[in-house]
């Protein structure tokens, strides 16, 4: 039997008891000592103050600003009660000594508790007005309460710039001065330069109208007469420089009235013509009195020599023979202290016969005679019986004489027509005379004898043949410009084209007959001149652009110009390419098909501006042979402007009203899940027009158009829009009064969230090529999409869609801003969006902010603007909707916002592609997992970082105990079974 060892088990168990708690000790030591250590290995934290505010920049004094401050690094001593957030001007403090209290806009506390490692956020409100644009401003920190005199360790600031006031929009101050402006001579063609300064503000927006003609036109304080002008002229915004601008207007001679006031007049321009009066402003033009030349009677007479002894009647023309009271007023009645007229006689006069010389009735013996005096008084002298013979305003008269030998003339006196004042004045320039004389028959001759014809020769033989008869009659047939007329009756311009003075118009060509000319076949040179007017007006009438008789000068083979009147002045408008026209001979005439035309300098101020020197108008055909009337075509006014869409009425932002609509459930429920349900609803008032129909929350107008019958009740039938957020929504009637009713929409079973989507879409082609064109002079900007070849494409297309009912929202970002006519066109689309109704209908949604093209503001959200017909374009691949050249054509609502174009007119197609996420149209999208929100782990990483090494070396220290403690216990067991054996 082995003998036990020396120490007991009692004994044992004291040792290890001991032990145990030695180690017990020396960790309890360990433990002990560990935040000493840790205190030794990790320093204190040491505050590193950072401070961030919002807003921080171009901060707007004149509304209440509430700022958002945020601070990390808030931590040492220095926070021990806290800190300090201040507002105010940077001078009041800048850190580096004791905190200024006082002067601040605004301040607060932020407590101890509220600090979390560190970091704190608070808010300080500023009410308007509180800021000075001229000052510094800063969001400022401190350690709080008695440490704001002594602890400089969370001093820190953060700047805040204020907006500074825009600048004043510039006043107008027009003065308007025109060179020539005193003296015009009306007899002659005058060019007036106007020069302006002083034209800024919103009134020079579009630029400005000058205008000439009489002053009692228009005198400004309303809107603008813009008819009755002698000529006007457009001064455009790009030709307004600094406030200033020079222009000529060119007036034909005889267009004044020496008796009449003219001016040169100002007005705003386009719309404001209208409704601004900031740059209305005169300047005066007189117009020279012109002394008349004296007007000297005169008289002709048709026969004077040769006549018939025994009588022939004579036809006598008088001129001038005009009142000059009171030297031509009558002296005896019948006409005393009247004008007296003009006796016109035929008789034999002596040499001295004139009454103003004082020569006697003797010397004055009358055969025949007429009296012309004023036509008021023909009938006081015995009417025509007697002779009476009415004068013409201008002292005219036309009488019939009869002249012959008579035995009671004077033995020497003079044949003659004579004139002289009657009723006894004496006018020495109604004193004339015509002589007369007689003639006797010459005594007939012999005839000659007849000499013996020759025989003809025979007649040579053409050496060319010809065509028999004359060649056909000529004509020229031109469009001018197809984009010009375009513009014309468009919904810019508004206005009409009109064809007069023998002109006709037929297929968009402006037919002109021939007149005359000088073009040689032989040589391919000369002239050919036509017939006809062409009038093109617009803006009010302040558009007024008349072409006619143009003239076709050819000056060799190749080359032409094509002269025209524009307004009355001759203008080279256009050279003519005849080298590539397609010539040929029609019936003896030349024919020149197509012959390229491009505008002149001179032709591009005629145009006013509208076109620039080079640019290609349309071709032009001639026909060059004989004089001729235009071909057959309509005439008078050809082309005008067709009916234009009303600006949209503005929508409210808020639903008018929530009540007022009765809906059974059923209907309100179908009504929500997106189904087509009808409405009715009463109050208004009878036949109402333009109710519109509105949902909310963010206002989608589905319809504007709704008419009350005589009881003033509307229905409507439809469905929403497609993509409205899960939520409560509102549907209102708008018109004379709102209706309205509150709804629900609950998210669809099975829809599908779209990440990826793509669309195409040219707009509309032919206004890109307007805008480019020499009308517009305009552009377009793309923002946050791509263009190419006038194409625009956006990506990044989200929403949702019900794959199975192809019912769903695709929005896009991206916006295109179209610009023209410096500015008076100034219009963006934006957010584009497809709304699905189902597999054959869907809207293009777009935002149309800006300007109309009539300068009426307009800011419409999410406007239906063009039907898009799915019907045949619509295809699903696998996991994709695709829509490929997609027609699409203006609603009614987006014709209204876009303001050019009528409801149905056509937009370039539409195309598209959608991607779905897999499985979609089978079942409804798995719940994704939850994430832990970000903010949740970072206060796990900064938790875990915040243990720092102390942690770890106090959990090593615990290890090593343990470790210890249990390699005894195992020691003791050992040995005790070893005892044991």
């Amino acid at each position: 039997m082995k003998t036990p060892s020396p120490i007991s088990t009692r004994s044992g168990r004291r040792w290890v008891a001991g032990a145990l708690a030695a180690l017990l000790a020396l960790g309890g030591s360990i433990l002990t000592a560990a935040p000493a250590l840790a205190d030794e290995v990790a320093p204190a934290a040491v505050a590193a103050p950072s401070l961030t505010v919002s807003p921080a920049d171009d901060v707007d004094p004149a509304v209440e600003n509430t700022f958002t401050v945020s601070g990390t690094g808030y931590v040492g001593a220095g926070a021990k009660y806290g800190a300090y957030v201040l507002l105010g001007d940077a001078s009041i403090w800048s850190g580096g000594g004791p905190l200024v209290a006082s002067g601040w806009l605004q301040l607060a506390w932020v407590q101890p508790a509220s600090i979390v490692d560190g970091s704190f956020t608070t808010t300080l409100k500023v009410p308007a007005g509180s800021f000075d644009p001229a000052k510094q401003y800063v969001v400022a920190t401190s350690a709080a309460h008695g440490l704001s005199a002594t602890d400089r360790s969370l001093d820190d600031f953060a700047p805040i710039t204020i907006a500074q006031p825009a600048p004043p929009e510039p006043v107008a101050d027009p003065v308007l001065t025109v060179t020539p402006s005193a003296d015009v001579d009306p007899a002659v063609e005058n060019t007036f330069t106007v020069s302006g300064t002083g034209y800024v503000g919103a009134g020079a927006k579009y630029g400005a109208y000058v205008l000439l003609g009489d002053a009692s036109i228009w005198s400004g304080g309303g809107p603008l007469v813009a008819s009755g002008w002698l000529q006007l002229a457009w001064v455009q915004p790009a030709s307004i420089v600094d406030g200033s601008f020079t222009t000529t207007l060119k007036v034909p001679a005889g267009s004044f009235d020496p008796a009449k006031q003219y001016v040169v007049a100002t007005s705003a321009a386009h719309g404001l013509s209208a409704t601004d009066r900031s740059l209305d402003d005169f300047a005066p033009i007189t117009i020279a009195h012109v002394e008349p030349e004296p007007v000297v009677p005169s008289v002709t007479v048709s026969k004077t020599s040769g006549l018939d002894a025994a009588g022939e009647t004579v036809v006598v023309e008088g001129a001038g023979f005009v009142p000059n009271a009171p030297a031509t007023n009558g002296a005896r009645p019948p006409l005393a202290g009247k004008f007296a007229g003009a006796y016109v006689v035929f008789g034999s006069f002596a040499e001295t016969w004139k009454p103003s010389a004082g020569a006697a009735s003797s010397t004055r013996v009358v055969d025949s005679q007429k009296w012309v005096v004023d036509a008021a008084d023909v009938a006081s002298i015995g009417g025509a019986a007697a002779g009476a013979v009415a004068v013409g305003a201008d002292g005219s008269f036309e009488v019939e004489l009869t002249v012959r030998e008579f035995e009671k003339a004077l033995a020497d006196g003079n044949y003659g027509v004579y004139t002289y004042a009657g009723s006894g004045a004496k006018v020495a320039a109604f004193e004339t005379y015509t002589p007369i004389s007689f003639g006797k028959p010459t005594e007939p001759t012999e005839p000659t004898e007849p000499t013996t014809p020759t025989k003809p020769t025979t007649p040579t033989k053409p050496t060319a043949p010809g065509r028999p008869g004359t060649a056909s009659s000529g004509s020229l047939s031109w469009g001018v410009a197809g984009a010009f007329r375009e513009y014309i009756v468009g919904d810019i311009a508004k206005g009409s084209i009109s064809v007069g003075s023998g002109a006709t118009q037929s297929d968009g060509l402006f037919q002109f007959g021939q007149t005359g000319g000088s073009y040689s076949q032989r040589t391919g040179t000369g002239t050919a001149a036509y017939a006809g007017s062409v009038r093109f007006t617009g803006h009010g009438g302040l558009l007024d652009l008349t072409f006619a008789n143009p003239t076709l000068r050819a000056t060799s083979t190749t080359n032409g110009m094509l002269e025209v009147s524009v307004n009355g002045s001759r203008v080279d408008l256009g050279v003519v390419d005849l080298a590539r026209g397609s010539k040929s001979l029609v019936n003896g005439a030349t024919r020149i098909a197509n012959a390229p035309v491009t505008l002149t300098p001179a032709g591009a101020l005629a145009f006013q501006g509208y076109y620039s020197a080079g640019t290609r108008l349309d071709p032009l055909t001639v026909v060059i042979g004989t004089p001729g009337a235009a071909p057959s075509g309509s005439s008078g006014t050809v082309a005008t402007t067709s009916a234009t869409t009303a600006a949209p009425k503005p929508v409210p932002a808020t639903p008018p009203a929530t009540t007022g609509i009765s809906l059974d459930p059923a209907t309100l429920a179908a009504f929500a899940a997106g189904k087509e349900v009808t409405v009715t609803v009463d109050g208004f008032q009878p036949n109402e027009t333009d109710i519109m129909v509105v949902v909310y929350s963010t206002p989608t107008v589905i319809a504007r158009d709704l008419v009350a019958d005589a009881n003033g009740v509307v229905t409507w039938t439809g469905s929403l829009p497609a993509g409205l957020a899960a939520g409560d929504h509102t549907l209102t009637f708008q018109g004379s009064t709102a209706k309205g009713i509150r709804f629900t929409v609950s998210a669809p079973a099975g829809l599908c969230t779209v990440t990826e989507a793509m669309l195409d879409w040219g707009f509309k082609a032919s206004f890109l090529q307007y805008l480019e064109s020499g009308i517009a002079n305009g552009e377009w900007i793309v923002t946050g999409a791509s263009e190419q070849d006038g194409a625009f494409g956006f990506t990044g297309g989200t929403g949702s869609i019900e794959a199975e009912t192809v019912r769903g929202l695709i929005a896009f970002p991206g916006s295109i801003e179209f610009t023209g006519h410096d500015g008076a066109l100034d219009t963006t689309v934006a957010k584009p969006s497809i709304e699905f109704v189902g597999s054959d209908e869907a809207y293009l949604r777009l935002d149309v902010t800006g300007t109309t093209q009539e300068g009426e503001p307009v800011t419409a959200t999410g406007v239906r603007f063009a039907v898009l017909d799915l019907d045949g374009a619509l295809e699903r691949t696998g996991d994709s909707l695709v829509g490929a050249a997609v027609p699409a054509e203006f609603t009614a609502e987006g014709a209204a916002a876009f303001g050019t174009y009528a409801a149905g007119e056509e937009l370039d197609p539409v195309s598209f592609a959608i991607t779905l996420p897999a499985g979609c149209g089978i079942e409804a999208e798995a719940a994704k997992p939850e994430v832990q929100p970000a903010a949740a782990a970072d206060s796990e990483v900064e938790a875990t970082a915040s243990e720092g090494p102390a942690a770890w070396i106090i959990w090593l220290l615990v290890a090593v105990v343990m470790l210890a403690i249990a390699a005894l216990v195992v020691f003791l067991i050992l040995r005790s079974r070893r005892a044991a054996g």
